[in-house]
């Protein structure tokens, strides 16, 4: 779709649905023809068809979509939690499956999932607490969990309990306990849908702080148009029921990206690239492309 709104520079680099994005198996993420129907007493519900988009290594992907367009569903059957009816998904070389069995997939869910009793540095501490084995095999991370703690701002905290920390702060512990254990690729559904603007542009800006470091492989999962663009290096935006793969927007904004860089001209004109083609998806829901 060609938006009247962009210039045709602009407008031209809008990738074709469904495209998938040059790379191999064994260099990044593979996502190729995945479907996925729920099947109950009352029916089926197709929640995905056809999904084919490559995540190269190192890349921040961001996957946008309306209500009930597959996103969580998607990420899932990345993270080797749900299995896929059709397709297949490749994680630099290995099936999901195996990726995640061999711990290289790091999984950030909506809540912030952390042992009440364990201070914040414990908390960080567990995965590599409990998948020794993992640990050993793969060469040591980069910064210790004090570091990564740093970065996202806690190092005053981390004696602390869940209990005693804002739902902003807990969501930065959960973060860095991804980030601790150093996985291939890192999945991460929603991570601050909970909490309130002014906390989101907080944390978005310093989750790009500590991936600046080692730009690790991620696919983020978001509702947030302005988020999608600030964080990604490629937007994947979601069709309604059954999720599709609407377009692929580049986001060719420079990096490093400070807090300033949502008010260029450059930052609205792909805002409003993501907003048109959102708006195409759910017309087409309307129109009786899904439920």
């Amino acid at each position: 779709m060609t938006s009247p709104l962009l210039p045709p520079e602009r407008s031209a680099i809008i990738g074709e649905p469904g495209r998938v994005e040059r790379g191999t198996s064994s260099d990044g993420l593979v996502v190729s023809g995945v479907g996925k129907t729920f099947r109950s007493r009352d029916g089926a519900t197709s929640a995905l068809a056809d999904v084919s988009f490559t995540v190269p290594r190192g890349r921040f992907f961001t996957i946008i979509g309306p209500s009930g367009s597959g996103k969580s569903t998607l990420l899932r059957i990345v993270a080797g939690l749900l299995e896929a009816d059709q397709g297949d998904v490749v994680i630099f070389g290995e099936s999901g499956r195996n990726a995640s069995a061999n711990k290289q997939v790091g999984f950030v869910p909506q809540s912030p999932a952390l042992l009440p009793w364990r201070t914040v540095l414990e908390n960080v501490r567990l995965p590599l607490q409990v998948n020794r084995k993992a640990s050993e095999r793969r060469d040591a991370p980069s910064r210790s969990p004090e570091e990564i703690l740093s970065t996202m701002g806690l190092g005053d905290v981390l004696d602390k309990r869940p209990a005693q920390l804002s739902g902003g702060m807990q969501q930065r512990v959960a973060i860095a306990r991804a980030f601790a254990f150093d996985p291939a690729i890192l999945l991460m559904d929603e991570p601050f849908s909970s909490l309130d603007e002014l906390t989101r542009e907080l944390l978005r800006h310093q989750l790009l702080d500590l991936w600046e470091s080692d730009h690790k492989t991620v696919l983020f999962v978001t509702h947030s148009v302005t988020e999608a663009v600030v964080l990604s290096d490629m937007i994947v935006v979601m069709s309604a029921q059954p999720g599709r793969v609407q377009a692929l927007v580049p986001v060719s904004l420079p990096r490093p990206r400070g807090e300033l860089v949502e008010l260029t001209d450059e930052f609205h004109a792909i805002e409003r690239q993501v907003r048109l083609e959102l708006r195409s998806a759910w017309g087409e829901r309307s129109d009786g492309g899904g439920s």
